[in-house]
């Protein structure tokens, strides 16, 4: 027995609230260790809140966490020879703190299907495991998307103080791209594109623009113009000073104000923007209720930030 089985085997035993038999119990612990190994490999390719925002470390245990931003104020001036009233500058700190949450979902065995497996020297079936660590992933998709308010959490789509690119009606007299050329689009990329490096005065930018999925279809196959082979999103990522690459994400497709489409430019690192959890999916020791296991899984979640969000550009109803 390894030194996991043996974690599970310890919880079991000196939980104290087992009364199946012994066998039974000690294979549902060592059988879970196989469905957790089985449920890690699962892919689930349209949640991509995880690759879209990064991931800020933080210790298991913490339950608070605090980050920094630094605003100098002050500046020099041209001085008279010998002169005592030299203007001051000085740094201000301000400091934001967070917390982060539990997360929690079960799935269960009978006591039957338990037996059956053990006698039959069967594996358990993984899929109800795998349902559990699916669910506990589209939460914190949604979560990295827009948050929750009743929490005071903030997802990538609706980090406050950012900026925001108003878009102009086209020559049809409609603000969607539906509705506008290859030009009028384009003109609206390169505003959401800069806007990061106008507000901060050339300091910092976005570096990645992330569409609701039909606006993003929409430029990756319309032409440039009618004697161009080059589509709408490659002449823009091919001429543009800011945006090196461009995403699809359904979670921009009702993002914006009352509901409409939200494009969005950022700075996809570690010192712009994160999230922080602690805690990943994890498979609790199994409860005995009645003639059920039950597997509690837990993670910890603890929201999106912005350490600068002036580098964050919002564009709503494109």
């Amino acid at each position: 027995m390894n030194k996991t089985e043996q974690r599970y085997f310890d919880s079991l035993v000196q939980s104290g609230r087992f009364t199946r038999d012994a066998s039974e119990t000690i294979y549902l612990a060592r059988q879970l260790l196989e469905v957790e190994a089985t449920v890690y490999k699962e892919v689930f390719p349209a949640l991509r809140g995880r690759e879209f925002v990064p991931k800020s470390p933080m210790s298991q245990g913490a339950k608070f966490f605090s980050y920094q931003e630094e605003t100098q104020y002050g500046q020099a001036k041209i001085i008279a020879d010998m002169a005592d009233d030299l203007p001051s500058v000085n740094v201000n700190r301000t400091e934001t703190q967070g917390r982060v949450y539990p997360l929690g979902d079960s799935f269960s065995y009978s006591f039957f299907d338990l037996s059956h497996a053990a006698y039959a020297r069967e594996s358990l079936d993984s899929t109800l495991a795998a349902a559990a660590r699916m669910a506990m992933e589209q939460k914190i998709d949604a979560l990295l998307q827009v948050g929750d308010a009743a929490y005071g959490m903030l997802g990538l789509l609706n980090q406050t103080s950012t900026n925001t690119y108003v878009v102009p009606n086209g020559a049809l007299g409609s603000p969607l791209w539906t509705q506008k050329t290859s030009d009028e689009i384009l003109l609206d990329l390169n505003g959401i594109a800069k806007a990061a490096h106008i507000a901060t005065k050339s300091a910092d930018m976005s570096t990645k623009m992330l569409l609701p999925l039909d606006s993003y279809e929409l430029i990756s196959t319309k032409p440039r113009s009618s004697t161009s082979d080059t589509t709408v999103l490659e002449f823009f990522l091919g001429t543009s000073r800011f945006i090196k690459s461009v995403e699809p994400w359904y979670g921009c497709d009702t993002a914006g104000a009352l509901g409409v489409k939200r494009a969005v430019a950022y700075r996809p690192d570690v010192d712009a923007v994160f999230y922080k959890m602690p805690r990943e999916f994890m498979m609790l020791p199994p409860e005995t209720r009645g003639l059920r296991f039950v597997i509690p899984c837990v993670a910890e979640y603890g929201g999106v930030h912005a350490r600068k969000p002036k580098t964050i550009t919002y564009a709503d109803g494109i």
